[in-house]
């Protein structure tokens, strides 16, 4: 199987998996503006945004490490040695949070303390054997949880929100849930038990861990200034309900989010396997262009769908949500490339340097916000992020150059970028029903500027035919 064809198939299992899970909070969105108030979506949405700033302190990022070490594990006592060792600093660390955290929601007022920390340990339990399953390869069973926890997540939303009428939380005992089942689910199918193998804990292994793990700590936070500082800067500057709008419009560019992390999911594992390789700098280069055309295009696709979508379904306080999506996609766009560039840290294991180039971002993030939200409200936690991006992403095209021989092409990103300005200006002026024929202008545009993946997944499904006929 050519390099092309192994990452689409991995991305088609991932997506098949991802897609209606990372889908469900855009199509709940309806039943969120309808029956919760903006300030009950703000709070829970702040509860929500502040677990990828504590979890990364407790869990010492054992999540990431524990998959980057099954990559190139080559047996089963190298497995469960990788298992076992990051199992053993989750365990602790966990255990530190549940010490730390009872006398702090004690003392203060914490807007659902409880399912919050419930939410927190079952969630990352449920990621913890999630990242276990892609280590060992078994992308079927680990897409098979994604339809799991989804149908789980959609179904208990619905009943605890129509039928009992309930608020805010009804989102922390959604998740639960999902994540619950899920880490049962994986506990079962793999046996996990067999995996972990006390004699296998060693100081060695769990120093090797940390060293891949901690330097992403720093990262992980920086990348929460970079994404949710601007909430709270919000929040103290203009109220929650101005969070409220903002988390729904937040929502949408998060479409995009969705797209690429599935493809990530598969590109990373890839990326790991050809490091070694005698043409990985070309290969890697070929891939960011290709990558970077799919992912304006997509942008420049989604704003009149995003568009169509708002005026037809978005209600009540909600109604301007619509307004900061642009920015925000452009935001997100370049974010998408930035963690692209990202895969390069992972696969080298040079996890410093994604600290590094992240905290820059974050301190830019971070002085923007601050001169721009006390007067621009929304619009400038939406210009802060993408500014912030875009410094993110142009300080990892130097740093990655340190690493690998790594080729940007900015001319052949051109025709995607007009295709994305093109769309942002039809956003703005053109009502619903000239943003079907924009939409299908686009995606023709779209079509004929990744034509090269376009053909790539023909041949794909061609041979999965041929396959097909072959056996019968």
């Amino acid at each position: 199987m050519s390099r092309g064809s192994q990452v689409i198939k991995t991305t088609a299992i991932y997506f098949i998996g991802n897609f209606a899970s990372k889908l469900l909070a855009f199509f709940l969105l309806p039943l969120y503006t309808a029956y919760l108030t903006s300030e009950d979506f703000g709070n829970v949405d702040l509860l929500i945004s502040t677990l990828p700033l504590i979890a990364p302190i407790f869990t010492l990022q054992v999540t990431e490490a524990v998959f980057r070490f099954l990559c190139t594990d080559e047996n089963l006592e190298d497995r469960k040695k990788s298992i076992s060792n990051s199992f053993m600093i989750f365990s602790i660390g966990i255990l530190i949070f549940t010490i730390l955290y009872i006398p702090f929601f004690i003392k203060f007022n914490l807007t659902y303390p409880l399912l919050f920390f419930i939410y927190f340990i079952v969630t990352y339990m449920g990621i913890f054997f999630q990242q276990i399953l892609r280590g060992l390869q078994r992308t079927v069973e680990y897409a098979l949880t994604g339809v799991i926890s989804t149908a789980i997540h959609a179904t208990m939303n619905i009943l605890l929100i129509i039928k009992f009428g309930m608020g805010g939380e009804s989102l922390l005992i959604s998740s639960i849930g999902g994540s619950l089942v899920i880490a049962i689910f994986i506990s079962i199918r793999i046996k996990i038990w067999e995996f972990i193998d006390l004699t296998k804990i060693s100081k060695l292994e769990i120093k090797k861990q940390l060293k891949y793990g901690v330097p992403l700590i720093p990262n992980q936070i920086s990348w929460w200034i970079i994404g949710l500082l601007g909430k709270y800067i919000l929040l103290y500057f203009h109220g929650s309900s101005d969070n409220g709008i903002l988390a729904v419009a937040s929502k949408f560019p998060g479409l995009l989010t969705t797209i690429n992390s599935i493809f990530f999911l598969a590109w990373t594992e890839n990326v790991i396997r050809e490091f070694e390789s005698e043409d990985r700098d070309e290969y890697y280069s070929k891939g960011f262009q290709l990558f970077s055309k799919f992912t304006f295009c997509s942008a420049a696709c989604l704003l009149p769908v995003i568009k169509i979508y708002n005026m037809t379904t978005i209600t009540g306080e909600f109604v301007d949500a619509w307004k900061y999506v642009p920015v925000l996609i452009i935001g997100t766009s370049f974010n998408s490339l930035a963690a692209f560039l990202g895969t390069v840290y992972t696969a080298s294991m040079k996890t410093r340097d994604a600290f590094t180039t992240t905290v820059i971002a974050a301190v830019s993030n971070f002085i923007l916000s601050l001169l721009m939200i006390p007067i621009f409200s929304i619009w400038g936690v939406a210009l802060a992020n993408m500014l912030s991006f875009i410094v993110l992403f142009f300080v990892r095209i130097k740093s990655v150059n340190t690493i690998i021989k790594f080729k940007f092409r900015f001319i052949q990103m051109i025709p995607s970028i007009l295709l994305l300005i093109v769309s942002i200006i039809g956003y703005y002026t053109l009502n619903i029903y000239n943003q079907i024929i924009l939409f299908l202008i686009l995606a023709i545009g779209a079509l004929i500027i990744n034509k090269r993946i376009v053909i790539e997944i023909v041949n794909f499904i061609k041979n999965l035919k041929n396959k097909s006929c072959i056996q019968k």
